[in-house]
């Protein structure tokens, strides 16, 4: 009977089951918890070669967004910028600029940024971020250092690391970019990076093997430049044999936009996602290749593998429209926001006026009745330097915006710029271009219009353009074109009248290129409003160049114009001097904006742009009790001035809430904690990478090999303006009681270090221990010192805190080029724990054996 009921029961519920089968069903594809690697392998089976290649290549109509194939349920890609917030959508937040994060040493922050950043993300269906950006400070006038966090490896993977791990953790996609040896902008696109194996190992591929095996990025962006002779999208050593088979990279690599510059090297080379659409290379050419034997089905098939298991990862093949939807520029971000500008300002100086015995910060609301505020980086929040990572942040707090929001009415308040950032420039004059026709010289540049985006194709219309200063509006530029999606190219010569350096630049409404020469010389690529860019070129009276524009316009108002100008020594507002003499306290903002630091070119030099070293010169003269507030990504040169004012702030890039945050600090509700990612050298020339830049003929040598940033600086005995690691704090802290837990270590053994920190003086604040390695002897040349760990500790008025860190065989090793592996030598090493590179509080010695 009991048998009866059971298979009964058995027999009823089979058929409930086969019901609800029947009435929901459940695909593959729908289930998340299949194992990835069928999943993934079950779709490749169903597409066809021409699905397949057509899944490598960028969509023809959004240059963010990759091909899917409907047919399989297999999306788009929707990927955006950038580093440090999320790029090309409004009401975004602009948490800091890289530089900004590495100044915190603080990854825990930075990895709440991340989730933070991957939130806005998902709010606006973004699958790929493209940050972080990890290459190495190696030059103090690079135009993208603003982006990337530090000049030291172990810095930079540990920053890197965490805003990977908070971005993925929002089902968001990081790719980690430049990959590798995009360290200068200038020539960057057809340059020949040489570098030895060690430098490459120790230095420049750190960030990126840790972005791997830590934080398992799921994208990987292959640089602009070449390597060893190969572009960096086809270079074979870099994405197969280091990336995958050394690092053990299993996601897909995607290549910079427009920096896919072949076919069968780049399919073979290891590039998986030939970036933007319409693919020039993955497309057509792929699929001859393929017929023709070049490149084998079984590399498409992996490739296709390597972007539907990230896919699969991001759950985006299932129903992605059931995961959580994001938010974007809420409060909290804000708090975030705010939270890395108190972390990251750098207090550079803080001295006593004369007669005085306080330091001049911070600030006593009391005894401040008027305060002039000067300087071009005032009156607008300092939201990073120029190109793809600019954010549109929904808010955005100026300084004396922050200022007046602390002070209210109780302390007057003036401002005067004094400084003229010229912006935009006369357009170039048609009796200064040249063009050929019919073997005779005329005045203007050959346009080449087409009806596409791509300059591809049979033209509509070949005419000579007196100049290139076009504002069509809605309109289209002749009745042939067609009045969204049209693109041009004008090509000629350009002659200058007088001697001397321009600015040239071109402004346009989307996307432009200026070539000169033959080489890309300011690259202002993009779907975007009217936006300029410019290059600096020193041109002699009557000396020809060649140039050539490139043009596209996708849609709603066009406009492009061809700009220079001669620059001119620079001058300030005299009447600022008169303000200075009258207030009680002055605050000069300073620094760089987007016109001197962008993706596209390097800075000139060092120097502050424009007279600010003068206006601040002469108005510490009128008035001594004068602070200087710096934001930039970069250093600048302070020399002529530094021993004039009594305080100096570092901010960088701090973000929206800018501020309020600089109010805090200057008044003390807020000490201020950042510590210096990078050395700020007295002068360019002392800088390592100075005699090498910019290589010459497109080849260009890392002769500086290892002694990048502090390595160079501690190691050959240069004194730098401010070292590594520096930052004063309104605090002070006293270091003690170093230990180590054993006096010998051997490859598997770990070393726990511990020692105390007190905050020694009346108000609480935050200190960054920071411990180096130094090889007392070894066979190879090393740095004097290396950083292998620091951490972030908050301390109360008179709070002792005993910290603990831990280094293991890897901290003291060095890449063996004969082996090509790392070793760590037999012998003593000295733990030197300190406040800055070069301010070492405690040390002691251990021994390494094998």
């Amino acid at each position: 009977m009991i048998k009866k009921i059971i298979l009964t029961f058995t027999i009823i519920f089979s058929f409930l089951m086969l019901f609800t089968q029947c009435n929901n069903p459940v695909s593959e594809n729908e289930n998340t918890y299949l194992d990835i690697d069928k999943r993934a392998n079950d779709l490749l089976q169903q597409m066809t070669l021409e699905e397949k290649i057509f899944l490598l290549g960028g969509y023809e109509s959004d240059g963010m967004r990759s091909n899917g194939i409907e047919r399989l349920g297999i999306p788009k890609l929707n990927m955006a910028n950038g580093p440090h917030g999320l790029g090309g959508i409004d009401d975004a937040t602009f948490f800091a600029g890289g530089v900004s994060f590495g100044a915190t040493w603080n990854p825990e922050l930075v990895e709440e940024v991340g989730k933070a950043i991957g939130a806005e993300a998902r709010f606006a269906d973004k699958h790929i971020m493209l940050g972080p950006c990890v290459n190495i400070h190696r030059l103090p006038i690079g135009g993208r250092n603003f982006e990337s966090y530090s000049e030291d490896p172990f810095l930079t993977s540990k920053i890197g690391v965490a805003w990977i791990k908070g971005v993925q953790s929002m089902n968001v996609a990081a790719c980690v970019k430049h990959y590798a040896g995009n360290e200068q902008e200038f020539e960057r696109n057809g340059v020949n990076v040489e570098m030895d194996e060690r430098t490459l190992r120790e230095i420049h591929l750190p960030a990126f093997k840790a972005a791997v095996q830590e934080a398992n990025t799921y994208t990987v962006m292959s640089a602009y430049n070449r390597f060893r002779g190969s572009y960096a999208s086809e270079n074979d050593y870099l994405l197969n044999k280091v990336l995958r088979d050394d690092f053990g990279f299993t996601g897909f690599v995607i290549s910079d936009w427009d920096a896919t510059h072949s076919c069968v090297p780049s399919a073979l080379g290891g590039l998986d996602m030939e970036m933007p659409g319409p693919p020039m290379y993955f497309g057509d050419s792929l699929m001859i290749a393929v017929k023709n034997k070049e490149v084998s089905v079984q590399i498409i098939d992996q490739k296709v593998i390597n972007i539907l298991k990230i896919m699969i990862k991001l759950g985006i093949l299932d129903d992605y429209s059931k995961m959580p939807k994001g938010e974007i520029g809420t409060d909290y971000h804000k708090m975030l926001s705010r939270k890395v500008t108190e972390q990251s300002v750098v207090l550079l100086k803080n001295a006593c006026l004369p007669g005085q015995d306080n330091q001049i910060l911070p600030l006593n609301k009391e005894k401040i009745k008027s305060i002039a505020i000067l300087g071009p980086k005032a009156e607008e929040a300092s939201l990073g330097g120029g190109g793809s990572s600019e954010v549109f942040a929904k808010d955005s707090i100026s300084l004396i915006e922050g200022l007046r929001n602390k002070l209210g009415a109780d302390v007057e308040i003036t401002f005067l710029n004094g400084i003229d950032f010229t912006t935009e420039f006369p357009a170039i004059e048609s009796k200064n271009l040249y063009t050929e026709i019919d073997g005779k010289e005329v005045n203007g540049l050959t346009g080449v219009y087409y009806n596409n985006v791509h300059l591809h194709g049979e033209p509509v219309l070949t005419r000579v353009d007196k100049d290139v200063n076009f504002d069509w509006g809605q309109g289209s530029p002749d009745p042939k074109v067609v009045k969204d999606g049209f693109s041009v190219r004008w090509s000629g010569k350009l002659k200058a009248t007088k001697e001397g350096m321009y600015k040239i630049g071109i402004n346009s409404n989307d996307g432009s290129k200026l070539f000169v020469n033959g080489k890309l010389f300011v690259h202002n690529w993009g779907n975007h409003g009217a936006k300029m860019r410019s290059a600096p070129l020193y041109m002699k009276t009557g000396e020809t160049v060649d140039v050539m524009i490139e043009y596209f316009e996708t849609g709603n108002s066009a406009s492009m114009k061809f700009e220079w100008e001669l620059q001119q020594k620079a001058k300030y507002n005299k009447e600022v001097l008169k303000l200075a003499e009258k207030a009680d306290l002055v605050i000069i903002a300073a620094g760089l904006t987007k016109i001197f630091e962008c993706e596209g070119f390097d800075r000139a030099s060092m120097d502050l742009p424009g007279a600010q070293n003068e206006m601040i010169k002469d108005v510490s003269k009128v008035n001594p009790n004068t602070i200087v507030i710096l934001t930039n990504g970069t250093p600048v040169t302070m020399i002529d001035w530094i021993d004039d004012i009594p305080a100096v702030l570092e901010a960088f890039y701090p973000g929206q809430e800018e501020g309020n945050a600089l109010a805090d600090i200057l008044f003390g509700d807020v000490n201020p904690s950042g510590k210096l990612p990078v050395t700020f050298p007295k002068h360019y020339e002392d800088s390592p990478a100075y005699k090498f830049y910019p290589g010459e003929n497109s080849q260009l040598t890392y002769s500086e090999g290892i002694y990048v940033g502090y390595r160079y600086y501690d190691t050959k005995n240069v004194e730098p303006l401010f070292p590594f690691g520096f930052g004063l704090s309104y605090t002070t802290f006293e270091y003690s009681n170093l230990k180590i837990d054993k006096k010998e270590i051997d490859k598997e053994d770990i070393l726990n270090i511990e020692l105390t920190v007190k905050n020694t003086g009346k108000v609480d604040g935050d200190e960054v221990v920071q411990l180096y390695i130094h090889d007392i002897e070894s066979k190879v040349d090393r740095p004097e010192k290396e950083l292998k760990g620091f951490k972030r500790v908050s301390l109360k008025a008179g709070e002792s805190k005993t910290i603990q860190l831990q280094i293991d065989k890897m901290a003291l090793s060095y890449y063996d080029v004969e082996t090509k592996q790392w070793f760590a030598e037999p012998g003593e090493f000295e733990i030197l724990i300190g406040s800055s590179s070069k301010d070492i509080r405690l040390n002691k010695i251990f021994k390494f054996v094998k």
